[in-house]
């Protein structure tokens, strides 16, 4: 794994409301960590290191190595699953850890990276992006920092669908091929009408988006 972090935590002795406005008094964030044919356990951790872990170039997806006392917790792969921040604060207050298995496939999100400058922008056009990060499935060891898009050769009205992307080794999209990424449209100023066929072709794929996730 070439964006493994070690990441330092400690067994969460004691539960409730209580102990965890102290933990987070003393600078540290309480966690639980789960996994396939593992039980839950409440973990605690420096709110410091998560935030130094998220700011590596794998970002959400940067797989930890857990450094701890605890022989159940020491040099296991974790994925962070889901984080929650106070509303007011903008404060780490829970993290959601998995421990991976190396040999079963994990979902995520990757964030899409557009490379290049289009030959629609250079005349003066504009870039709608659709969608900034693409679910996959794959091994663990598989999972991209990101997935990189070349828009260079993009002209007026055209668009980049998930079909027109090609799969990194190991990993499978999981979000119908139809579905744009990004479109490159006229200035509003000459060319209204193409504008508002790109932006309702990209509104209509959201819709579609959106009822295949509800009947899902």
């Amino acid at each position: 794994m070439t964006n493994e972090f070690e990441f330092p935590v400690e067994l969460k002795e004691t539960a409730g409301k209580g102990a965890a406005r102290k933990v987070r008094a003393a600078g540290m964030v309480p966690g639980i960590l789960y996994g396939h044919d593992t039980e839950p356990v409440m973990v605690i951790f420096e709110e410091r290191l998560l935030v130094k872990a998220l700011s590596t170039p794998a970002g959400r997806n940067v797989f930890l190595k857990f450094k701890s006392e605890a022989k159940e917790l020491d040099g296991a792969k974790i994925l962070i699953k889901d984080l929650q921040v106070h509303p007011l604060k903008r404060r780490f207050v829970h993290a959601d850890f998995y421990k991976l298995d190396l040999n079963r496939a994990i979902t995520a999100e990757v964030p899409v990276r557009l490379e290049g400058t289009s030959e629609g922008q250079k005349l003066g056009g504009i870039l709608q992006i659709a969608r900034h990060a693409l679910e996959v499935s794959c091994l663990p060891d598989a999972l991209p920092e990101s997935i990189v898009v070349n828009i260079s050769k993009l002209g007026f009205g055209d668009s980049i669908h998930i079909s027109d992307i090609e799969e990194p080794e190991g990993v499978t999209f999981l979000q119908p091929g139809k579905l744009a990424v990004c479109a490159i449209v006229a200035p509003a100023a000459t060319s209204d009408e193409a504008a508002e066929g790109e932006e309702e072709e990209l509104e209509e794929e959201g819709s579609t988006e959106t009822a295949e996730s509800e009947e899902e």
